[in-house]
């Protein structure tokens, strides 16, 4: 196979994954990013309770600064992965990472909270200002669940600004590095039967936008799970409402949770890896066109590369991701050569 990330640039596109450790510890892990990917999203090495692991707040920078080394020799270009996440937080600053209904608590005073915001996006964007050009600032500001009005998380950095903290963020990150592109990433906005969600993650974008806040793009997760099903009306409506409002798009979690027994899912007990790929690359193609009909939809990510390493499996699903733990080309990563292909023919 071709490199995707090549395939994926001869339409002004770019293809690339998520990266973690495992790509300066596996080698042959490693060529396989260095064959295919344009750009990695940095998983967990910036997210809070690496950077900031202790309440003395001392940074730890050494994941970050050996991942970031590692893709500029191999002239990757890096996607900083968060800034500001009502989850994934250390203990000490809050208790819980749950989505509810045990929503948590903050374990530190309220001043010291913003004090502590404020400095890690200020610190974490300049320290890379000039190495990382694009940034997912707020991760899932959206949460149902949580019983706001707005349909906005109630948990965290909510609990410490209210709902000013996207834009807070926003801002300290522009104030950091002023020419680096600026994303809101957001998940379930290609679900079926979350339609509030869409309806209120775009509420607030224009909320940002009315107030002239530096926000350039949006990061469409795409943890697409076929128990729940996937919407083309719904996906369709709010790229296009996306388009309408001049903001890049990026495909920015892709994988695919084929099990589940409910709706267009396989069986939780399916082995037949034949029948799991050929449905995984279904979805792929039929997602794939939807999206890159866009022109403003400019990247594929898939969430980890190959796998071996994917959080899905965890979870008991299986072969969730373009290649396989042998890393090799599953029919899911043609797919993904195909939509390239077809888009720059179209």
């Amino acid at each position: 196979m071709d490199s995707l990330n090549a395939t994926a640039l001869a339409n002004g596109m770019m293809f690339g994954a998520a990266a973690a450790t495992q790509v300066l510890t596996d080698p042959q892990y490693a060529a396989l990013y260095q064959q295919h990917c344009g750009i990695i999203t940095t998983d967990i090495a910036l997210k809070w309770s690496t950077v900031r692991p202790t309440a003395d707040f001392v940074p730890n920078w050494g994941p970050a600064d050996q991942l970031i080394a590692w893709a500029e020799t191999n002239g990757i270009m890096v996607k900083g992965h968060n800034l500001a996440w009502n989850e994934y937080n250390p203990a000490w600053l809050w208790s819980s990472n749950s989505t509810g209904p045990d929503y948590g608590v903050l374990n530190v005073a309220v001043q010291d909270a913003q004090r502590y915001f404020d400095q890690h996006v200020t610190e974490t964007v300049g320290r890379y200002a000039g190495r990382i050009p694009v940034w997912d600032v707020v991760n899932e500001p959206i949460e149902p669940a949580h019983g706001r009005a707005d349909l906005m998380r109630s948990k965290t950095w909510m609990k410490v600004f209210g709902p000013d903290y996207v834009e807070r963020a926003f801002r300290r990150a522009h104030a950091a590095d002023s020419d680096a592109k600026l994303f809101m990433n957001e998940q379930v906005l290609d679900r079926m039967g979350c339609e509030k969600n869409r309806i209120a993650f775009l509420a607030l974008v224009d909320r940002l936008l009315g107030r002239g806040v530096p926000i350039h793009g949006i990061g469409f997760e795409s943890h697409l799970t076929l128990w729940a099903g996937v919407t083309h009306e719904g996906v369709m409506w709010l790229l296009e409402e996306l388009r309408k409002r001049g903001l890049e798009v990026h495909i920015s979690e892709l994988d695919i949770a084929p099990l589940g027994g409910s709706n267009t899912a396989l069986p939780v007990a399916t082995t037949d890896t034949t029948l799991i790929d050929t449905r995984v690359a279904e979805t792929t193609r039929s997602y794939l066109k939807d999206v890159l009909s866009f022109p403003n939809v400019k990247a594929v990510i898939t969430w980890e590369l190959a796998d071996k390493y994917s959080w899905l499996i965890a979870q008991g699903q299986k072969r969730p991701l373009p290649f396989d733990d042998n890393y090799q080309p599953k029919s899911m990563a043609a797919e993904i050569e195909r939509a390239f292909q077809n888009r720059r023919a179209g």
